[in-house]
């Protein structure tokens, strides 16, 4: 996927959007399993009509989406708001580098973007439906445990634990970039498939204590990791 930033897909989550007045989850499910909170910045785009949230996973072993589910911005920018993460993300979000349990000792991961759409527009279809995005920030879910010694630890940037993670990106070296593109072959031996991928995943120490920005701007004026 390239840092033009066409995505989709999100995790099962509620989300809470927070500007002048608080707004009340009308639908509690419990103690989430973790919460990103921050604030929403307007650069550029936010006029053009109603925006909701979204956390967008795309996975990309089988080159695929997953649905979505969002909530709308409420209020003036900058608008502080809060996701709820209650449940895992759904099936169909997960890469599976186990290749459907041949390779066990791998792991079954979402890799998302935080984002803010434009209401009626479906990612899916319509490159234009990203209004903006948390640039700095990548949300991992992890089924089970990575194991050290994998790709999927090399992949996620750390032998990580089950659950939610806060993740950062930076630009791969040459000597990552090859390595990348060796485990991808190995993994997808489909021709074309392992030559877009140039930045990789870094350990965020803050986790989900850290406050995230989403900057609304034009979509070609916005940054995001190019993992795949």
């Amino acid at each position: 996927m390239h840092r033009s930033l066409f995505a989709s897909a999100a995790v099962a989550s509620s989300f809470l959007l927070l500007a002048c007045d608080a707004q009340v989850d009308p639908e509690y499910r419990g103690e989430p399993l973790a919460t990103i909170q921050g604030a929403i910045v307007d650069e550029g785009g936010a006029d053009a009509g109603e925006l909701y949230t979204a956390i967008l996973n795309y996975n990309f072993v089988i080159d695929d989406f997953s649905h979505i589910d969002s909530a709308p911005v409420i209020g003036s920018f900058p608008a502080e708001f809060r996701i709820d993460l209650n449940v895992p993300p759904p099936a169909g979000a997960l890469n599976d580098f186990t290749l459907g349990g041949a390779r066990p000792s791998e792991s079954r991961f979402s890799t998302g973007y935080i984002a803010v759409l434009h209401e009626g527009m479906d990612p899916n279809v319509d490159p234009g439906a990203l209004a903006g995005i948390a640039e700095e920030y990548m949300l991992v879910y992890v089924e089970t445990d990575v194991q050290p010694g994998t790709e999927s630890e090399r992949f996620l940037g750390g032998a990580l634990t089950a659950g939610y993670h806060l993740m950062k990106w930076a630009p791969m070296t040459e000597a990552e970039l090859q390595q990348a593109r060796e485990d991808c072959e190995l993994r997808t031996p489909e021709p074309g498939k392992c030559n877009d991928a140039n930045d990789r995943l870094v350990p965020n120490p803050e986790e989900f204590d850290s406050e995230v920005a989403i900057r609304i701007a034009p979509r070609g004026q916005l940054t995001g990791a190019n993992l795949w």
